[in-house]
């Protein structure tokens, strides 16, 4: 399901975040969006979401005004874990989505929303608030999927996510564009965690796309992603180092294995 910027201006009272900002976001990938604090990347997500309104413009999700029938459709993961849950279990947790959407089968839909995001059926009987931070983050995101939304927004996911956890989480997305077509949309300062996964990449600065494009066209700007206060991947940058300095086009990779593999490849020079 596709997401349309459409001539969008919005403020927070005299704070102009977004004036005539147009964007396409694409179905079926994962993209994300990236930029320094304050640069408008959450409140596309809230906009998306229909928690805050348009001053000026709209947003569109496939045929569909935002808040007009489509928030079932629409599965937000919050910063932080404790702000989307407040049940004393699991079960609980995930079954509220469920019955504010009236959907059948709601027991069945738990169970195999827990065990997709990794999670054995005992967690349901659990408190969610004496789980780690990384089992936590995956309750919030079975009580988005057990209704089954076309979109998935995650505002910086892997805060607080130690290594494995980060991993976890990505194979799952992975798992949830292939084998579910989800449209997902990731707002992340983690940029070493985007390279290995994005499909599409949005860069923010003042409100406004400084750059969009693939994952490796975006992501290995130098000059435009420092501009915008970030720092290019490191796998990235190592590919940029050694075309610089040995003029050496190595190509671009996901991660470090790939790229050493590639850099014996090359041993020669």
């Amino acid at each position: 399901m596709e997401v349309k910027f459409n001539d969008v201006s919005f403020s927070y009272g005299d704070n102009k975040i977004f004036d005539k900002f147009f964007c396409n976001i694409n179905s079926g990938i994962i993209s994300a969006i990236i930029g320094a604090n304050g640069s408008g990347k959450s409140t596309m997500l809230d906009l998306i979401d229909g928690l805050v309104s348009c001053n000026n413009g709209y947003v569109k999700i496939g045929s569909y005004m935002t808040g007009d029938g489509v928030r079932k459709n629409i599965g937000y993961l919050f910063q932080n874990s404790f702000d989307q849950i407040f049940n004393s279990s699991v079960y609980m947790e995930i079954e509220f989505g469920l019955k504010c959407f009236n959907f059948p089968d709601i027991d069945s839909r738990i169970r195999d929303s827990i065990k997709l995001v990794g999670l054995d059926e005992s967690y349901l009987s659990l408190d969610p608030y004496k789980l780690s931070n990384g089992e936590r983050r995956k309750v919030a995101l079975a009580s988005i999927l057990c209704y089954d939304p076309d979109i998935l927004i995650l505002d910086e996911p892997t805060v607080g996510l130690d290594n494995k956890s980060k991993i976890e989480l990505m194979k799952l997305l992975i798992n949830l564009k292939k084998n579910y077509n989800k449209t997902i949309i990731i707002v992340s300062h983690d940029i070493n965690f985007l390279v290995k996964f994005v499909d599409y990449v949005y860069l923010l600065r003042d409100g406004s796309i400084y750059l969009e494009g693939d994952k490796f066209f975006v992501l290995s700007n130098e000059e435009a992603m420092n501009s915008c206060g970030l720092v290019v991947p490191k796998v990235l940058h190592f590919s940029n180092l050694v075309l610089f300095r040995k003029g050496v086009k190595i190509g671009y990779r996901d991660s470090i294995n790939d790229l050493i593999k590639d850099v014996y490849r090359y041993a020669k020079w």
